[in-house]
């Protein structure tokens, strides 16, 4: 069967066409040769010149992408590799309907392949052990290294093999004592051939066709907070204006802060401001003073009246939230937190969000 070519924009990509099979065999090497042999475990090539060799093109977007982000350089001065195939990169482009490698790249950065990176040269199979053992990649994250135990059958005899597995730790490492309920679950990606060193001292392992590679770039989140007092009245809508770091939010959203404020002033769907609610869910059901926010004391959007504690209004000139308390909601001493989110759509489809938390103490 002859190898496919996908169109990636303007560049494209090549996925091989044999795929190798995996389980028992995907302890072996011999899907990574370059002479028509069994691969050994060493090879006089650097670690990029291995990767573009393959006989089976199982690299070739890799390699694009290494090319565009710089990191030739870097992937041969790693001390250990775990190589995405082309496989494994279609399958993140077609979950996340990217469909094209100029899509991708605006959707990573480096660290998309600075997180299979390592300085230690000793994370293969035989250094593994069935229990977590954790690292920090070139991409600053905590990842962790393991050996799975499986069997087979032969003749009568039953035999246990093990696969390697990169551990891509989701907030905290999966069974760590005091773990909050909420953790996510970490990602174990298998390996399908471990262990090749090249002549620039790279263990090259090379990770499971379907691994679930996730998009390491650049945040799609910013969380500010402020603490803000207003004093309590029983008559008086007292106030008090909150100072927004216009700068770093509008750096964040590629925007300039007037930019941000007439979006939302003329209703345009581009940038949005909310209020975020208890359950998560976003609101911009203005009840105050446009752009505004009547809110109750759990931090839910309600109406002027009797269950009002406090009120928001941004302003866009100069960039401010004005925090009020409805007269005699609440007492001295009193706290609330509410958290106003503005969502920005890139040119590039990107929801970016910038979260406010604002916490506010009655005196």
């Amino acid at each position: 069967m002859k190898s496919k070519i996908y169109k990636a924009g303007i560049t494209p990509f090549l996925l091989g066409a044999v795929i190798i099979g995996l389980g028992f065999a995907s302890c072996k090497k011999d899907g990574y040769r370059t002479d028509g042999g069994l691969a050994k475990a060493t090879t006089t090539q650097t670690t990029y010149d291995y990767l573009a060799g393959n006989a089976y093109h199982y690299f070739d977007t890799l390699l694009l992408i290494v090319d565009h982000f710089n990191l030739k350089d870097s992937l041969n001065k790693s001390g250990t590799f775990f190589a995405p195939t082309d496989y494994a990169i279609h399958l993140l482009m077609t979950t996340n309907s990217i469909t094209s490698l100029n899509a991708l790249y605006k959707r990573i950065n480096t660290k998309f392949l600075t997180q299979y990176m390592f300085s230690d040269t000793g994370l293969t199979l035989n250094g593994a052990t069935t229990a977590v053992q954790t690292y920090t990649s070139w991409a600053g994250d905590t990842a962790g290294l393991t050996k799975l135990a499986g069997t087979y059958g032969v003749a009568n005899s039953v035999l246990t093999y093990y696969t390697l597995e990169y551990v891509k730790i989701n907030g905290v490492l999966d069974g760590s004592a005091g773990a909050p309920s909420n953790d996510p679950t970490d990602l174990k990606l298998k390996c399908q051939t471990t262990g090749i060193k090249t002549a620039t001292g790279t263990n090259l392992n090379v990770l499971d066709n379907a691994s679930t590679l996730n998009l390491h770039g650049a945040p799609t989140s910013l969380s500010l907070s402020y603490s803000v007092n207003v004093t309590q009245s029983a008559t008086d809508y007292n106030s008090t204006d909150v100072q927004l770091d216009s700068a770093k939010i509008a750096s964040f959203l590629g925007l300039t802060a007037a930019q941000i404020g007439d979006s939302i002033q003329n209703g345009s769907t581009n940038v949005l401001y909310y209020e975020m609610a208890t359950d998560s869910t976003l609101s911009n059901n203005y009840t105050a003073d446009f752009p505004g926010f009547w809110l109750d004391n759990q931090g839910n959007v309600t109406t002027w009246g009797t269950n009002s504690y406090m009120w928001i209004d941004l302003n866009t000139t100069p960039f401010t939230l004005t925090v009020g308390q409805y007269p005699g909601g609440g007492s001295v001493g009193d706290k609330y937190t509410y958290v106003q989110v503005f969502v920005y759509t890139n040119p590039d489809g990107v929801k970016l969000k910038v979260y406010i938390t604002i916490n506010v103490t009655l005196i």
